[in-house]
């Protein structure tokens, strides 16, 4: 049976992660037959650990994904002076469309990345991308793709402060760069004035960069258990 373009597009996003268990993708397809046509492709298998590394924060109007929106997003690659990253319009807001276009936009660049760090994301980030992704009809990352850690439970499992916010976190290690967003700018943000979702998106930036440096402050407690988006 011929390939057609549609399988082989699938090979060439799910196959350098998860390899021949991309089958669950290609439920026509043996095992042998996806490694063969992998080969004929020259898409090679790269196991979780290698590859790009990010750290991902995200902001949005409110905590619950069925009744708020994302605002922005960002990714900043490890190692590099590398931000990804994109920010709702006051068009989009007022047409209605809210976070559509983002929420995609992230799950693309997910895609790109083979382990990704958060601050309780466990709890918000992914859990609320995900819900903002099934709110527009966008399929999410599938499990297994994208290893996550979650930095605020290695910072509860290691110290001992008064509070596990990141803002402590950094102040305790000494990292300088926190911003704080005042009630008035979130109000504006979510209304749509421009000059309030700029300052949004430049507080989520420097949100990203802290995240990785209280994370490289404290990997060296970090323990091996694998979780994945």
């Amino acid at each position: 049976m011929e390939w057609i373009k549609e399988e082989d597009k699938i090979l060439l996003k799910y196959y350098p992660k998860l390899g021949s268990k991309c089958i669950k993708f290609l439920n026509n397809r043996t095992i042998d037959a996806i490694e063969h046509r992998a080969r004929r492709l020259g898409i090679k298998y790269m196991p979780i650990g290698e590859g790009p590394v990010g750290y991902l924060d995200i902001e949005s109007s409110g905590l619950q994904g069925d009744f708020n929106f994302m605002i922005s997003w960002c990714i900043k690659t490890a190692d590099k002076d590398e931000i990804r990253y994109a920010c709702i319009t006051p068009e989009e807001i007022f047409n209605g469309n809210l976070d559509k276009r983002i929420v995609k936009e992230l799950i693309d660049t997910l895609y790109e990345y083979r382990r990704i760090y958060t601050y309780y994301g466990s709890i918000f980030d992914i859990p609320m991308c995900r819900t903002r992704a099934l709110y527009h009809k966008l399929n999410f990352i599938p499990y297994g793709l994208v290893e996550h850690k979650d930095v605020y439970y290695l910072a509860r499992r290691t110290l001992r402060i008064h509070s596990k916010r990141l803002e402590s976190v950094c102040s305790l290690l000494g990292i300088k760069g926190k911003t704080h967003l005042q009630p008035r700018i979130w109000v504006m943000a979510t209304s749509g004035n421009q000059k309030a979702l700029n300052y949004i998106l430049e507080h989520n930036k420097k949100d990203v960069v802290i995240l990785e440096k209280a994370y490289k402050k404290l990997q060296i407690y970090e323990g091996r258990t694998r979780r994945f988006i």
